[in-house]
């Protein structure tokens, strides 16, 4: 009996160790890519703090960083991969990531929202939705960073 449990401690480890080991490799670009993009906008913006890190990708990669410069006042720094340019928002004057998951809820009635991502769309900045619908076929509310209002809606992919 003794074998049986120490057998099972060792198969357990193993999953434990290789599950930890699989999750950390399937993060590890996303950890850089914001590593990479906050050093990035540090050198050349007045970025001072981060509090969010988004991944946006459609016509072009979008990263976008939610934080605080040296006034603390909040901004949004969004970064276009192709080329490096950096386009600035104040966050007082921005839909909040909140305000467009309710949004969300109130013009598709999900039955999850999966994340919240800033990024461009013909260069008019946009909140994107992700969500899963009853049916649990995913879907996309995209609304208008600045305003609020709805751009466009992708269901049942």
């Amino acid at each position: 009996m003794k074998k049986v449990i120490i057998a099972l401690v060792l198969i357990l480890s193993v999953f434990i160790v290789g599950g930890i080991y699989i999750y950390q490799s399937a993060n590890a670009s996303y950890a850089q890519a914001e590593q990479e993009t906050v050093a990035f906008l540090k050198e050349r913006t007045d970025l001072k703090d981060v509090d969010e890190f988004y991944w946006y990708n459609s016509e072009a990669t979008i990263f976008t960083v939610k934080g605080s410069n040296e006034s603390a006042e909040e901004k949004y720094y969004l970064v276009k991969t192709d080329g490096g340019t950096v386009i600035m928002f104040d966050a007082a004057d921005m839909v909040t990531e909140q305000e467009a998951r309710r949004k969300t809820n109130e013009a598709r009635s999900p039955k999850r929202i999966l994340n919240a991502k800033i990024g461009l769309m013909e260069e008019t900045p946009i909140w994107e939705v992700t969500y899963k619908n009853e049916h649990d076929r995913l879907g996309y509310y995209i609304i208008d960073l600045k305003t609020g209002e709805w751009i466009r809606s992708v269901d049942n992919i």
